[in-house]
């Protein structure tokens, strides 16, 4: 089969208006506005991180490969992508469509951290063996994860480096510290629980995402109560051990659809804070939202005032991305452009750009009896 000439339209670049007069920009340059959602494709599981004035952000494929999509910006609304953490997943079969599928599993929420010069990502895939990931680079622009180790399952877990360089996985209520090798738990094997479950919650409690302000620890995470909607909650605790206290923080059907929820926190060299949450958006996928944050009593209050603003400015210079997450591909490269991935591991030799220059050609690779 030959695909001619594809083109996807760029769907990026959206414009504001208003004004974040609480937010501090002393370079006294042009604001970047905004219109939520500020990524109109799927982009959930938002964890983000930040060195200086570079931002990064990762996002879940699942069964896609390469997987785990590292996203850079300056400006928190214009991204690029800058690569991914892996080629492939190989931890059984199903990876290469044999024996099964791993459709809807695969790379799962992940956690990615800057640690004194260094970038860190943990994952869990949903699915067997039920290990964890941890990846380092020294460069995410770059591209080239090296595999630290593989652990225990951590669902849906946020790591952490506190100020004495002792390391923390937070999944749900507990939290595991870890040996500098990341491939011990130290202490209890179970982890510590830092809070209990309140009678308005079931036991889902997703998307664990920490950051420590000010002495505090801050975890971010998804509720869904008992016969209600998805909303964010945050816990605050002067201990990384817990206990740990509880707000809603966020709980809005935004525009009419699916209540946002599950995301991260972020601040900006000018000691601006953010937050990227995401809502889904049905065919289009779970499209990223980005909001304001300030801090009253030491909480976060999100958006206007626990609601998802449709515009706004991010007091930082408009950044230019040199690629952006959906592009126009004329087949014209020796290589895929960066935005495509696969849906399972790819068979390299049953696709070509250089057999007819301008087309990717596919072949079949093998038959099968269902699809």
């Amino acid at each position: 089969m030959k695909i001619k000439k594809s083109y996807i339209v760029s769907l990026l670049g959206f414009i504001g208006l208003n004004l974040l007069s609480a937010q501090v920009n002393p370079s006294g340059k042009q604001g970047t506005a905004f219109t939520n959602p500020i990524i109109w494709a799927d982009a959930p599981d938002l964890s983000i991180t930040r060195n200086g004035s570079d931002f990064y952000l990762i996002s879940t494929t699942m069964h896609l490969m390469p997987g785990a999509p590292v996203m850079h910006s300056k400006d928190l609304v214009h991204w690029e992508m800058s690569g991914y953490v892996f080629d492939t997943l190989n931890d059984n079969s199903k990876y290469n469509l044999l024996n099964g599928t791993v459709y809807g599993r695969g790379q799962w929420a992940s956690s990615i951290r800057y640690h004194k010069g260094k970038y860190y990502v943990l994952f869990s895939p949903n699915d067997e063996p039920f290990k964890s990931y941890f990846y380092v680079t020294d460069d995410p622009e770059k591209g080239k994860w090296k595999l630290i180790t593989r652990t225990r399952h951590f669902h849906d877990a946020s790591l952490f480096f506190d100020d004495d360089d002792r390391i923390y996985v937070f999944t749900s209520n507990k939290v595991f510290e870890l040996s500098q090798d990341f491939k011990e738990v130290i202490g209890n094997p179970d982890g510590t629980e830092v809070f209990q479950k309140d009678d308005s919650e079931t036991g889902l409690l997703e998307g664990n995402q920490i950051i420590k302000r000010n002495g505090k620890y801050y975890m971010m995470m998804i509720s869904w109560p008992k016969n209600g909607k998805r909303r964010q909650v945050v816990y605050r605790s002067d201990q990384v051990k817990g206990p740990y206290e509880k707000k809603i923080i966020l709980e809005d059907n935004f525009l009419g659809f699916s209540y946002a929820g599950q995301g991260a926190l972020i601040d900006d060299e000018n000691g601006n804070w953010y937050s990227l949450i995401f809502q889904d958006r049905n065919g289009v996928g779970r499209v990223p939202l980005l909001l304001p944050v300030e801090w009253k009593n030491d909480w976060p209050v999100l958006g206007d005032n626990g609601k998802v603003p449709l515009k706004g400015e991010v007091p930082l210079p408009p950044f230019k991305a040199k690629n952006h997450l959906v592009e126009s591909d004329e087949f014209s490269g020796k290589k895929m452009k960066i935005q495509w991935q696969w849906n399972h591991n790819p068979v390299n030799e049953a696709w070509s750009l250089s057999e007819r220059k301008g087309f990717l050609r596919l072949k079949t690779s093998r038959v099968v009896d269902n699809l």
